[in-house]
């Protein structure tokens, strides 16, 4: 890592933009190639097809975004987004209504809003260059083809001219459409099989304007799935100008949202939150609603392969894909970012040979808690399925424990105390390990449910019936996930553990 002058950052989506910006701080010279052109004002992206629906950053994710992009949350009010802690959130699922507000100072907003604040910031760094409307067709490498050394690209206008860009190192962050498995390919490198859940989702989103006697008394609505009845994930969510997004969701392959309104706004009043269908009466509609389907998410595992290219590393969408649902994508791939910023630190310090392999080992650790929580939650549906030579561990218990801790949260969340449910939220924020939620203490207040048929189902599936055997079993069955976390946590924590 002594010769550390240029490194090409693949698509200049959210992913690339955080790459972009980590990598500034390590090399001479970062060039973001991005196969569009790139708007001049906040606007959804062809290359982005996905960037029509609701989009979030979760709380880990705005830690990391803050570290890169210190107010950030800032530029996003002064261009129309709202702040998230001005307003109340509403949680509905099988068990009650839980209602709170946001712990974090961050700010409602669109992906396009989003990620053109950001570019912005990244556009005035001072080594980071764009090279738009330009498309990467291949590696380019060593003769043994064991250093990737830059990129052969094509200009995306009429005389379609080709170049190359050298490069001490090389980010896919192009999302589902990389081609980095198809380089690596033709370089005569064998990529191993990816994981894969087989998990056929689709969601369909409507804005609406809200009109000026609604935003006195706006409520953001979360509405559960319930997959065991067919309940769609339901969605109430305001970005920026006094716009909101109403989003359904499904996964299995069953049944799709719709996207003719009609239909549309009737399943709303099916979901477990009716308020939703009530609140969207009352605003308008400012176009029918748009669908997007995927059939599968996939977890790449390039970790495995012995002869991975130095020179070379994949991010975000590329690396592992998520169901959208869950919010998840933005802050895996700040996570990643992250992740790699540490490994080059710890490079600078003290060179190992084998960096892009140990890097890659390190993400996978990193997004290891992310893949788990998605997978055990889509996995409910019927008709989902995950592919690969190891299952995934601790799914059945760990459905089981969160329904019945779920149940718990929500009755005492009614009573007024939401700092029990404050757990499963980080948890699922990516700020707390699984270890802090899956444990014996809180197995132990939660297995005093009155003989409830959650509480028979999760004892059933403990098969211990001690307590002093609980941690025990907990750690046979639920995956550790200790190396995705790091001592920097630990304030952070502390200070949601003041609130």
């Amino acid at each position: 890592m002594s010769n550390m002058n240029k490194a090409v950052v693949i698509g200049a989506g959210i992913a690339g933009l955080i790459t972009a910006r980590m990598l500034s701080e390590y090399y001479k010279e970062v060039y973001i190639v991005e196969r569009d052109e790139l708007p001049t004002a906040p606007a959804n992206r062809q290359g982005t097809p996905q960037s029509f629906h609701p989009h979030r950053v979760l709380p880990r994710g705005h830690m990391i975004l803050e570290r890169y992009f210190p107010g950030y949350t800032n530029d996003l009010l002064d261009h129309g987004a709202h702040p998230s802690d001005a307003e109340e959130m509403v949680l509905v699922n099988q068990f009650g209504t839980l209602v709170n507000r946001p712990l974090i100072n961050s700010a409602s907003s669109s992906r396009a809003l989003l990620e053109w604040v950001l570019r912005r910031r990244v556009q005035n760094i001072h080594n980071v260059h764009f090279l738009t409307n330009t498309e990467v067709i291949g590696l380019m490498s060593s003769e043994d083809r064991q250093t990737i050394t830059g990129i052969y690209t094509k200009k995306r206008n009429e005389n379609k001219q080709e170049g190359m860009l050298t490069a001490d190192m090389v980010i896919d962050t192009a999302g589902r459409s990389s081609k980095v498995i198809k380089w690596l390919n033709s370089l005569g490198h064998t990529v191993p099989d990816p994981e894969v859940l087989k998990v056929s989702l689709g969601y369909s989103t409507q804005y609406y304007k809200i009109p000026p006697q609604a935003d006195k008394e706006w409520r953001s609505v979360i509405s559960e799935a319930q997959p065991a009845k067919g309940i769609s994930t339901g969605m109430l969510l305001r970005i920026e100008d006094n716009i909101a997004g109403t989003l359904l969701f499904s996964a299995g392959g069953e049944h799709y949202p719709p996207t003719k309104p009609d239909e549309f706004q009737e399943e709303l009043k099916n979901l477990n939150a009716s308020e939703i269908a009530k609140i969207v009466s009352n605003l308008e509609p400012l176009q029918g609603p748009r669908g997007y389907r995927t059939p599968e998410s996939i977890r790449q595992h390039f970790e495995k392969m012995e002869n991975w290219p130095s020179g070379l590393l994949v991010l975000g969408d590329a690396f592992c894909n998520f169901d959208p649902i869950y919010g998840q994508g933005m802050t895996v791939a700040a996570i990643e970012a992250e992740t790699i910023a540490n490994c080059l630190e710890e490079q600078r310090r003290n060179s190992q040979p084998y960096f892009e392999r140990h890097v890659l080992h390190r993400m996978q650790e990193a997004i290891d808690p992310a893949w788990w929580l998605s997978s055990i939650a889509d996995l409910r549906w019927k008709g989902v399925e995950h592919i690969d030579a190891t299952p995934i561990k601790g799914v059945s218990f760990a459905q089981k424990y969160i329904d019945l801790f779920t149940k718990k949260a929500m009755e005492l969340g009614t009573n007024g105390n939401s700092k029990f449910y404050l757990t499963q939220f980080l948890m699922n924020s990516l700020v707390l390990p699984p270890s802090k939620f899956f444990n014996a203490e809180i197995l132990t207040m939660i297995l005093n449910d009155n003989g409830s048929p959650e509480e028979k189902q999760l004892r059933a599936e403990l098969g211990v019936q001690d307590p002093k055997l609980f941690q025990q079993r907990i750690d046979e069955l639920i995956p550790s996930f200790d190396a995705a976390f790091d001592e920097r946590l630990k304030d952070v924590l502390m200070s949601f553990e003041q609130q």
